[in-house]
């Protein structure tokens, strides 16, 4: 893929110093179901974006099968799907996520050999203006006695589907720091108890990208535990 030599990297702190695995572990016993437990001193948000990203903002975009390290298929649903979300929310108008597996399909391209596809070919035959990569590059869960910890990285790349050229580039690291959830609600399989790790994930990658002004069509898909009965 064709790589724009006009983008500049930056970076963004977005976890402070915090609980030590232990300390974490000992405080897990008193926070609520769904809190988020942040140990280790700091980790980073690096990106890179268009120096005219404003001009060519997209409006329809394919968020495709998220694909990379972690074997835990919830774990890519929910990537996937709380950046479809996010993007609603910042103004975005993304392809209905059926409609984009279900063109995969008819066009003969496997939900894991679609990187074989330019992003320009990829654009024009989901009718979009971009298409957005996620690729998974670190999922490792460790188990304490009262918590898990988990290490996240993450990739994201915008491309125009007009030029092929890369618009927009994010990585999330965990680095040195980890986020950790009761390891009760894991074992029991509670609408798989990370989702909050990733959302932070997303709301802090996101940060990285302008709002787009125009009102996005639709409304957001539910989320993971809304399916629930």
């Amino acid at each position: 893929m064709k790589r724009n030599r006009n983008l500049k990297p930056r970076g963004i702190n977005i976890l402070t110093c915090g609980l030590s695995a232990f300390e974490a572990a000992a405080s897990s016993l008193m926070v609520c179901a769904f809190t988020l437990i942040i140990s280790g001193c700091s980790s980073a948000v690096q990106y890179t974006l268009g120096p005219d990203y404003n001009e060519r903002i997209p409006n329809i975009i394919a968020v495709l099968p998220v694909t990379g390290e972690a074997e835990d298929r919830d774990a890519r649903y929910l990537f996937r799907t709380l950046a479809q979300e996010k993007l609603i929310q910042m103004g975005y108008s993304p392809i209905l996520l059926e409609t984009i597996d279900d063109k995969l399909l008819r066009i003969g391209v496997g939900r894991d050999s679609f990187r074989a596809k330019s992003p320009k070919e990829l654009s024009s035959a989901f009718g979009a203006d971009s298409v957005l990569y996620i690729s998974i590059t670190e999922w490792d869960t460790t188990v304490f006695l009262t918590y898990v910890s988990i290490k996240i990285g993450v990739e994201f790349e915008l491309y125009d589907g007009a030029t092929g050229e890369r618009l927009w580039r994010a990585e999330f690291d965990t680095g040195d720091s980890d986020m950790g959830l009761e390891r009760e609600l894991l074992e029991l399989g509670v609408i798989k108890a990370y989702e909050p790790a990733i959302q932070r994930v997303i709301d802090a990658v996101f940060s990285t990208i302008p709002e787009n002004k125009i009102i996005a069509r639709g409304k957001p898909e539910r989320a993971y535990y809304d399916w629930l009965p």
